[in-house]
């Protein structure tokens, strides 16, 4: 029995509505931070609140600006989202090339091991993290911190990758092979291009998380590592908040992780479209 038309319309507009609520909700603490950092200092308490800043000032941006630690926070947090998120497409491929093509023993049980580590509750690992930080003398090092959000991110991308590695047909590798590919040429004109799906995946989850996370960042860091989500606690002290200069900073590291969101989504649909074998 076919649903009448004004039932599929109420259905529709409820759902719409239901979408634009849901949006709305998820976009308001964004738009009030952006609203919030481009107000004079003496707008940011007023009561009723303003909802649209007048004047509109960048005041707040440029105090951030001209905050050296602010700016040496935000090198350090480059530094370490970069170099984890290279380790991470490098190595997660290798182990995942490793797992998908290579018989050994004790190969599903080590690949399943991989998995498990992610069931462990971040504070169950900060001891056990620090310790082997501090007897490698890495606490404050950004090879540190390098290596404990490679450690994070590896057992996702290894599974991920592998995944896209096993749908390759193993025929294609063999005719490679046979022309005199080496494995090095092999995974780079082969199967990095088959791949770049997931990779997008692995870059885009290894960097916003290595970008974004706080308590590695805060139990590891030391003042000349420290990075941005740390550098923000900072602005809440015993006076106050300084909510304009909160508000600017938190905007500012949103950025990078926008940026590399909408680059990660187009490398997805461009491996997904040239993905293919090609004749």
């Amino acid at each position: 029995m076919t649903r009448s038309p004004k039932v599929r319309i109420v259905r529709n507009g409820l759902l719409y509505v239901s979408a634009l609520l849901l949006c709305g909700f998820s976009l308001f603490p964004i738009l009030w931070g952006i609203s919030t950092s481009l107000k004079p200092q003496n707008k940011l308490y007023v009561q009723p609140p303003q909802w649209i800043p007048d004047p509109v000032t960048l005041e707040h941006y440029a105090s951030v600006f001209k905050n050296k630690a602010m700016m040496h926070y935000f090198f350090n947090t480059s530094m370490i989202a970069i170099g984890s998120t290279l380790f991470s497409i490098i190595i997660g491929t290798l182990a995942a090339y490793g797992f998908s093509r290579f018989k050994f023993p004790g190969r599903d049980t080590l690949l399943w091991s991989i998995l498990f580590t992610q069931i462990f509750p971040r504070v169950v690992i900060i001891i056990p993290f620090y310790v082997t930080l501090r007897n490698f003398q890495l606490l404050g090092t950004y090879t540190g911190l390098i290596l404990v959000y490679l450690i994070v991110v590896l057992p996702i991308s290894v599974w991920l990758l592998k995944g896209f590695i096993d749908n390759i047909p193993y025929e294609i590798e063999e005719a490679a092979i046979i022309d005199g590919c080496s494995i090095l040429a092999l995974l780079w004109r082969i199967v990095v291009p088959m791949t770049l799906p997931a990779i997008g995946a692995v870059a885009m989850y290894a960097f916003i998380l290595s970008w974004n996370e706080f308590l590695f960042a805060l139990v590891f860091s030391s003042t000349d590592t420290r990075t941005v989500s740390v550098g923000l606690a900072f602005f809440i002290d015993e006076v106050g908040v300084q909510w304009g200069q909160l508000m600017s900073s938190s905007i500012l590291m949103s950025i990078p992780a926008i940026v590399v969101f909408s680059l990660a989504q187009k490398l997805l649909v461009r491996g997904l479209s040239e993905g293919g074998v090609k004749g």
